[in-house]
C-alpha cells in the first residue's frame, strides 16, 4: 500500500498537524509506503517531517491550477500511489485527482472544527465532490453522522485523532514571566477559539501568581488586532506566533487551556496531556469525551466557571498534579497512536 498525505498548507492547524502525524506515523508501518504533498503554503510544521524524500510542494496559486495538477499526477503515477488521504479543504484537488486517476483508493479527512454549527456550514461544493471519495474519516460522531446523511458518500467512520509529540524544540522558545503558575493555550486567532473571553477573565486575575502564554497564527484581521490590543493592556500575558508545538515548550507550562466556542476533536488537548498538563477546556465538540473526569470542564462562554477553575488550580498543587498524570495515563490510552494507525489502514483496506 502506497498512501499519500494530501494536505493545503503546513501551517501549525489542527488538519495540518493531522496529515504531518500520518505520514511520519505510517512511515514506520512494514509494507507501506508513506507520502505527503501540499498543495498552497509550506509552513513551519514542514520542520517536523522525518523522510524528506517522499515530500512534495506543489506551489498552486489558483483554484484550478493546470500546472500543480499536472505535477500531482507525475508525482502519483510515479510514485504508484494506491491511496489518497486528503485532509480538510484539499478534497477539491484530490477529487480532480481521482477524476483523472479512476483507480486511485480516495479518502477524504473532515476536521471541521465548527461542529457546533453545522447547520451554518457550506457545503455545496463539498457535496458535489464527494462522489468520487471512497470513504470519509470523521473526527467525531457529529461529523460523521452530518457526513453520512449530507454527502455523497456513506462510507463513514469515526476515528480519533492522535498525537506524536516532537520531544526537542525546532526552534527555542522560553515562556517568559516568572509566574508560579504558568498557563498555555494554543490555538490560531479565529473566533471560535474565543481568545477575547479568556482574556477577559485573565484580567480579573490579576493579583494571582499566573501568566498567560498565547501560541497560534495572527491571520492580520481585525479579530487578531483586538485580541493583541488586549494582550497589551493586560498584565502577564504573553504571545508568541505560530510556532512548531513540542514537548519543550509545554512542558514549561502547568496548565493547557482551551476556551473555544467550538470545536471537532481538537488535537491541542491530546497535545497537552501529551505533555502531562492539566486541563481546562469548554464543553464543545469532543472535548468532554476526550477530558472525561481528568481535568476541568466549563460552559463556553461562563466566566465565573473559568475563574473557578483557574484558581482551583492554582491554589491546589496536588489536584493540579493529580489531575495532570490522570489525563495523560487517559489519552495515552484512547488516542494512542499505534491503534488509531491500526484503524486507519483497516478503513484504507475496506474502501479499496
Amino acid at each position: 500500500m502506497r498512501v499519500l498525505q494530501l494536505i493545503d498548507s503546513l501551517d501549525a492547524g489542527g488538519a495540518e498537524r493531522m496529515a504531518v502525524n500520518f505520514y511520519n506515523a505510517l512511515s514506520n508501518v512494514e509494507n507501506i509506503t508513506s507520502f505527503l504533498v501540499v498543495t498552497r503554503k509550506e509552513g513551519i510544521l514542514k520542520k517536523e517531517l522525518k523522510i524528506s524524500s517522499n515530500y512534495l510542494f506543489l506551489e498552486r496559486k489558483r483554484v484550478i491550477d493546470i500546472k500543480a495538477i499536472y505535477a500531482l499526477m507525475k508525482f502519483v503515477r510515479a510514485k504508484k500511489i494506491t491511496h489518497i488521504h486528503a485532509h480538510g479543504s484539499s478534497y477539491f484537488l484530490a477529487s480532480l485527482l481521482k477524476i483523472a486517476i479512476p483507480r486511485l483508493v480516495l479518502i477524504w479527512h473532515d476536521h471541521y472544527g465548527n461542529s457546533e454549527f453545522l447547520n451554518e456550514r457550506r457545503y455545496s461544493v463539498l457535496k458535489l465532490c464527494s462522489s468520487q471519495f471512497d470513504g470519509i474519516i470523521a473526527v467525531n460522531k457529529k461529523l460523521a453522522d452530518w457526513n453520512s446523511k449530507k454527502l455523497n458518500c456513506t462510507n463513514c467512520i469515526q476515528i480519533n485523532n492522535f498525537v506524536q509529540l516532537a520531544e526537542n524544540a525546532v526552534e527555542n522558545v522560553k515562556l517568559e514571566g516568572n509566574q508560579k503558575v504558568k498557563l498555555i493555550c494554543v490555538a490560531n486567532f479565529r473566533p471560535q477559539k474565543n481568545h477575547l473571553f479568556l482574556l477577559n477573565v485573565f484580567a480579573k486575575l490579576s493579583d494571582k501568581d499566573l501568566s498567560l502564554h498565547l501560541f497560534g497564527k495572527h491571520f492580520n484581521d481585525e479579530y487578531g488586532n483586538r485580541i493583541l490590543e488586549r494582550v497589551e493592556k493586560t498584565a502577564n500575558v504573553f504571545y508568541y506566533g505560530p510556532k512548531s508545538i513540542n514537548r519543550e515548550i509545554l512542558n514549561q507550562a502547568s496548565i493547557g487551556i482551551l476556551v473555544s466556542k467550538s470545536e471537532g476533536l481538537p488535537l491541542v488537548l491530546l497535545e497537552y496531556a501529551e505533555a502531562e498538563l492539566a486541563v481546562i477546556c469548554t464543553d464543545v465538540g469532543e472535548c468532554r469525551a476526550v477530558v472525561e473526569d481528568a481535568g476541568i470542564i466549563i460552559n463556553s462562554g461562563n466566566e465565573d466557571e473559568l475563574l473557578e477553575a483557574i484558581n482551583s488550580y492554582a491554589e491546589d498543587s496536588t489536584k493540579l498534579n493529580s489531575d495532570a498524570l490522570k489525563f495523560h495515563e487517559l489519552v495515552k490510552r484512547k488516542f494512542g497512536a499505534e491503534e488509531i494507525i491500526k484503524q486507519s489502514i483497516e478503513f484504507y483496506k475496506r474502501c479499496s
